[in-house]
């Protein structure tokens, strides 16, 4: 497992590999971590780090995120000492907003929630909530049983978010 602490405001440190911040050019990146898997329209995604990172008009990069949550095969994440995708949601939450003390953008309550202050993103596909709706409407259709072991497997993934990820300073904001 590939070490990766993401630094808000600041970038990523991989270990073994070196800090890639955020404000980078493009081929500065690529000298560090190498040619990406797949690239399109701004965006590099890092298969062996399981990372996206996203680029400005300007070939800068300005959002770097963590996509392979909430239980990543190839790395292990930490911000501020600790792992992400190993905190469920409620405390994360608690956790992000005291360390981004101000505004937090939660229009998507739930499933996204943004750290304006320290430009910080976590997302998920699905709450708790969502998967204890599903068990019972397929155990009133008589299909439960049929769908346990997807749903326990959902539920259990619900109650983290999946992706977390870091920007420039206003990268949620619009500044």
């Amino acid at each position: 497992m590939k070490k990766i602490e993401l630094i808000p405001l600041v970038g990523i440190d991989i270990e073994n590999l070196g800090a890639v911040a955020l404000g980078m050019g493009q081929m500065e990146v690529q000298a560090i971590l190498g040619p990406p898997s797949d690239a399109l329209d701004g965006q590099y995604y890092y298969d062996d780090l399981e990372l996206r990172l996203d680029f400005n008009d300007h070939g800068k990069l300005e959002f770097i995120e963590s996509i392979n949550g909430p239980f990543p095969e190839k790395t292990e994440i930490s911000i501020y000492g600790l792992n992400p995708f190993k905190v469920e949601a409620e405390e994360l939450l608690n956790i992000l907003s005291e360390k981004n003390s101000g505004p937090v953008d939660d229009s998507e309550a739930g499933y996204c929630y943004t750290f304006l202050n320290s430009a910080v993103g976590v997302w998920r596909q699905m709450t708790e909530e969502d998967i204890q709706e599903d068990m019972e409407a397929l155990k009133a259709e008589g299909e439960y049983e049929d769908n346990v072991d997807m749903l326990l497997e959902d539920l259990e993934k619900s109650k983290f978010f999946w992706t977390i990820g870091i920007g420039v300073k206003g990268y949620y904001s619009g500044q």
